[in-house]
């Protein structure tokens, strides 16, 4: 017996079973684009290097677009690990668009400020949690959701604290490191508990050599006891997801982060962190909804309980505080936590009130829609308060005294996205927004208190919104007119546009989460799978099939 015959051949993928994970590969490869550019352009790689990652960002997300969602041909050998249904893909097509914009934010924001010789680990940095949080996406076994996670979380690290200068930010860093470190200590704990309950890692059930094997959903689903190490298990991973999501009381890293990182950094954390943090946290309850049908049994309703209690302490909170910020990354960060209550809220549509009804159909796009929305109104208004900064060197809400005289069209960018972080019309918060509640209040129940919390809350929050429009518009400054750079303008305006764009363009917004909404191992989308034209054995969507 040969050598090879006693261990085996690797598993090395093929191009089909790649095809799906391109832009991860190509994120790979401008990383590694990235780190090799000083050795090309010495003394004046931070430009290059933003331009690099710029052309590696635009390739992957373009490779994204034209592969599409995957069709499940040949991805049966990587499902153990990482699964490719709409959800991934179109988390991954969000993620790779709004780093794109933080990378030319940095060029019209933070990239004077940064020392030259600084922009290679920057932007490896960059580009290092942009991957761990697209894998985040994908993430269908606990080993891998482990390894996302830390992947996601290693540079953003040292990102918070990249300004090397600024004291603030390395205290920042540092608490974000020891918050980071707690977290991922509990969540492995709680992990290590599932493991030892059920005897597997993989989150969905497969067919291994012609014997089904049962994946955690379903064997949570079929468990008979063990409930109070259960119970222990499942506060672990609420607690390291709740890190990256920044619900309350997982919170208190975000506001000095942000403060101290720099704003092109905070915007990224404030949208990229959080999406990649709960649309993981969807993928696993989903799972566990589905497994037990959505029935309103006392387990899935003690954790979709859970969920909405903490979705709604959190948008409590986070509004309540921003109260007393007079520091407008702050203001951001407070507001951040509170849009990450919303989506909490969202999520916990884990039990059906209505026979016949999914609520997975619901929750998948209702977040996703969310998501969307929330990428251009925190980018615009990050750019826009990167820009005021870069000005008047000040990031005091003061500093917004007469913006609407001094600069008109940053004043009005920015108004038009902080009405929309308040969710009125006519921009697409208010979509993403009543989305949430409209699903929330048609399930009955008590999911009518998650409605009534968020319409309170959204109440409270048009104060602090509306004091920043009432200080551009309405207070007097001596501060001088002033010019944006082209490349912050033109960001600045495309947020806007887009706001008022995804309102009037709601139905096809609202019809494209819905068709890609649908996760892994749902009734949705088995029954996508099977419908005519559609093939059961091809689709993305249908049941794991998994062979070793």
């Amino acid at each position: 017996m040969t050598l090879l015959a006693t261990i085996g051949l690797p598993f090395i993928p093929n191009a089909a079973e790649l095809r799906p994970f391109a832009a991860e590969l190509w994120l790979i490869a401008t990383i590694v684009a990235v780190l090799l550019t000083p050795f090309f352009t010495p003394g004046k790689s931070n430009g290059i290097c933003g331009i690099v990652t710029l052309t590696g960002l635009t390739a992957a997300l373009l490779t994204l677009l034209f592969v599409g969602p995957a069709t499940g041909e040949s991805v049966d050998r990587l499902r153990p690990m990482l699964v490719a249904d709409g959800v991934a893909y179109y988390w991954k097509t969000l993620l790779l668009l709004f780093t794109i914009g933080i990378v030319m934010m940095w060029f019209s924001t933070t990239a004077r400020e940064m020392h030259e010789g600084d922009g290679p680990e920057f932007f490896t940095l960059l580009l290092g949690a942009t991957l761990g949080m697209a894998l985040m996406g994908s993430a269908a076994n606990l080993l891998m959701v482990f390894i996302a996670i830390e992947t996601a979380s290693l540079p953003s690290y040292v990102l918070a604290g990249f300004r090397k200068d600024h004291r603030v930010g390395a205290e920042a860093s540092l608490k974000y490191v020891l918050f980071g470190a707690a977290s991922s200590s509990i969540m492995v704990y709680g992990m290590s508990f599932l493991y030892g309950l059920y005897g597997t890692l993989r989150l969905y059930s497969a067919e291994i050599d012609g014997r089904h094997v049962a994946g955690l959903a379903e064997a949570v689903a079929h468990s008979t006891g063990g409930g109070a190490i259960l119970a222990v298990a499942v506060f672990g991973l609420i607690v390291g997801l709740g890190f990256k999501i920044s619900a309350v009381p997982f919170h208190f890293w975000c506001p000095d982060v942000f403060e101290g990182a720099g704003i092109d950094v905070s915007a990224f954390l404030s949208v990229a962190s959080k999406g990649a943090g709960l649309v993981l946290l969807l993928r696993l309850l989903v799972a566990i909804g589905a497994a037990q049908g959505f029935a309103p049994t006392p387990g899935l309703i003690g954790i979709a309980a859970v969920i909405g209690a903490l979705g709604a302490l959190t948008a409590t909170v986070g509004n309540l505080a921003a109260f007393a910020q007079d520091n407008i990354k702050r203001l951001l960060a407070y507001s951040s936590i509170a849009h990450a209550g919303y989506m909490l809220c969202a999520l916990s549509l884990l039990v059906s009130n209505k026979p016949g009804v999914d609520p997975a159909s619901q929750a998948g796009p209702a977040l996703l829609v969310y998501l969307a929305v929330y990428l251009f109104m925190n980018l615009g208004a990050f750019t826009v308060a990167g820009l005021v900064y870069r000005k008047t060197g000040s990031e005091d809400l003061g500093t917004y005294a007469g913006l609407g005289r001094r600069s008109p069209l940053l004043a009005a960018c920015m108004a038009v996205c902080l009405v929309s972080l308040i969710g009125l019309p006519p921009v697409a918060g208010f979509t993403a927004k009543f989305n949430v509640m409209a699903l929330l209040g048609s399930n009955g129940g008590w999911w009518w208190l998650l409605v009534a919390v968020i319409g309170v809350n959204t109440v409270l929050s048009l104060y602090y919104y509306a004091r920043v429009i009432r200080l551009m518009y309405m207070a007097d400054s001596d501060e001088p007119a002033f010019t944006p750079p082209p490349i912050g303008a033109a960001l600045s305006v495309a947020c806007a546009a887009m706001l008022v764009a995804m309102l009037i363009g709601s139905g096809p917004l609202l019809r494209s989460a819905a068709k890609l909404g649908r996760l892994e191992g749902t009734p949705a989308a088995a029954a996508s799978a099977s419908a005519p034209g559609h093939p059961a054995d091809s689709s993305p969507l249908a049941p794991v099939s998994t062979a070793r």
